[in-house]
């Protein structure tokens, strides 16, 4: 563009990719299972998907004020996040760079990020290293496999993206 003055201004979309950094500095992801995802026997997913993330705690079992797990902690979310921090943190400088180069748009990086991590979080309850069922547990499952029975859990694992920093 011409200004008058006898100076061109080719951007070559330097001004888009400015435009794309800025919209994906305010978007993020959330993944895991999200509110509304319905429910299991009369309890919602995610209050289950809790109970197994975090554990809860069962009636004391000694004088001196150890207990039982009802449920042990089966942190799938944090595990999934804790052993797999350096692989997500070159996914998003991946996504970024593609970004900061005008290869995809900010809305694409941050969807690209939030399969991944979707993806992941499900792999993980499939492979992951978790407590053992109880043998209670694995006579009404009919398995030692913790955190899937009907696969009701893994298969509303979900991200959003979440606009304004939220």
């Amino acid at each position: 563009m011409n200004d008058g003055g006898g100076c061109i201004d080719t951007d070559k979309g330097m001004a888009e990719i400015v435009k794309q950094i800025e919209a994906l500095s305010m978007l993020a992801v959330k993944a895991g299972i999200v509110e509304g995802a319905g429910e299991v026997d009369g309890v919602p997913i995610a209050q289950y998907a809790a109970y197994n993330e975090y554990g809860v705690p069962g009636p004391p079992y000694s004088e001196n004020g150890g207990g039982l797990w009802f449920i042990p902690p089966r942190p799938f979310i944090r595990g999934w996040l804790n052993n797999e921090r350096e692989k997500i943190k070159a996914t998003q400088e991946r996504l970024f760079k593609q970004v900061s180069e005008g290869k995809i748009s900010a809305d694409a990086a941050i969807k690209r990020l939030g399969q991944y991590a979707q993806d992941g979080i499900k792999r993980y309850i499939r492979n992951g290293n978790f407590t053992p069922n109880a043998t209670k547990t694995i006579q009404r499952k009919g398995s030692s496999r913790p955190l899937i029975d009907i696969g009701t859990m893994r298969k509303n694992v979900r991200y959003e993206v979440v606009k304004g920093g939220q």
